[in-house]
């Protein structure tokens, strides 16, 4: 189980970085800017476009993430690599409702459903689906948290620039899962979506330029991410490469290039994980219309050493996540 809980807390560590810069499912949007028409063009033109998030009050924007991960353990004194995969998808609205003085924005997050699947060495070792009756769900403390979250509302207090300042509703979410009866929830909880991993679900603007974008121009960003394995130093480069059509929106198609290393490290996780290696390679596409990024890919390859009392071991980490706006009523 500790392997487990190390690796659910890898996941939140990119969650969201390619932006920093229940029911039944909603059926993501179907994406044009990839596959056999990722040639097919809005318009034949050179015109710039005015890179800044804009919200419109009294809208909901009904987001879907899914995200694929896999890591293969050297483990000391074992003939084979441990090899463990996650899949997780998320669905989650999001709603301005009102503007705040100096220009920012009032909106909030409430989770809807979500999945995830866990196997190590092609055994399963966690399943969770909100659709299932809260019955099927067992005694997994991680499950515990899923299932809590669904119906949670998170409040997100942005400035004139569109990044989030502060969040509301953690401690009341927190609550929710200590209520669940499972002592290790709370704990697990911080871990895998605590404070600063939640703030990142609406940091859309965090690695927008806010500024009139030239096809062809490029431009720099750099953060420091709190996750629970510690600080991790994120530099991009991002590229308006060229105008697509994105589920018949006329977008402006964005590429991106960086690294990610560790700058400290936290015992948090009940290891130490440090980054050795980090690439990160992926695009989005923005509607200026909407005045929202649509859809983003991004794929993450990682070389981390992780050192546990007993042992240190190598791990291979590779992580796919797709977002996509699912539909704007």
């Amino acid at each position: 189980m500790k392997k487990c809980v190390i690796i659910l807390s890898l996941f939140v560590v990119a969650g969201s970085i390619f932006l920093s810069g229940c029911s039944k499912p909603k059926k993501a949007v179907t994406q044009s800017g990839n596959g056999s028409d990722a040639t097919a063009t809005a318009a034949a033109s050179d015109q710039p476009v005015d890179m800044k998030i804009k919200w419109t009050i009294g809208r909901k924007y009904p987001m879907r993430i899914e995200l694929s991960q896999s890591t293969k353990t050297d483990v000391p004194n074992q003939p084979q690599p441990v090899v463990q995969e996650m899949n997780l998808t998320q669905d989650f609205d999001l709603s301005p409702l009102k503007q705040l003085a100096g220009g920012g924005t009032q909106l909030e997050l409430q989770f809807n459903n979500q999945a995830m699947n866990v196997s190590q060495g092609g055994q399963t070792v966690l399943t969770f689906n909100s659709t299932q009756s809260p019955g099927q769900d067992g005694n997994n403390p991680a499950v515990a948290v899923l299932r809590a979250m669904i119906g949670a509302r998170i409040q997100y207090f942005t400035g004139a620039n569109g990044k989030v300042e502060r969040i509301e509703g953690v401690d009341a979410l927190g609550k929710r899962i200590a209520a669940s009866g499972q002592p290790q929830a709370e704990a697990m909880f911080k871990q895998m979506f605590g404070e600063d991993t939640l703030k990142r679900y609406c940091s859309f603007a965090d690695g927008m330029p806010n500024r009139m974008i030239n096809v062809g121009e490029s431009w720099p960003f750099q953060e420091d991410l709190t996750t629970s394995i510690g600080v991790l130093a994120l530099d991009m480069k991002y590229t308006f490469m060229n105008w697509e059509l994105y589920n018949n929106r006329k977008c402006a198609h964005i590429v991106g290039t960086g690294r990610l290393s560790t700058k400290s490290v936290s015992t948090a996780s009940g290891a130490m994980v440090e980054v050795e290696k980090g690439k990160i390679t992926g695009d989005f596409w923005f509607d200026p219309a909407l005045g929202m990024i649509v859809g983003y890919n991004d794929t993450e390859d990682m070389a981390l050493k992780i050192t546990t009392r007993a042992q240190a071991m190598k791990t291979q980490f590779n992580q796919k996540i797709r977002y996509a706006l699912v539909d704007v009523p």
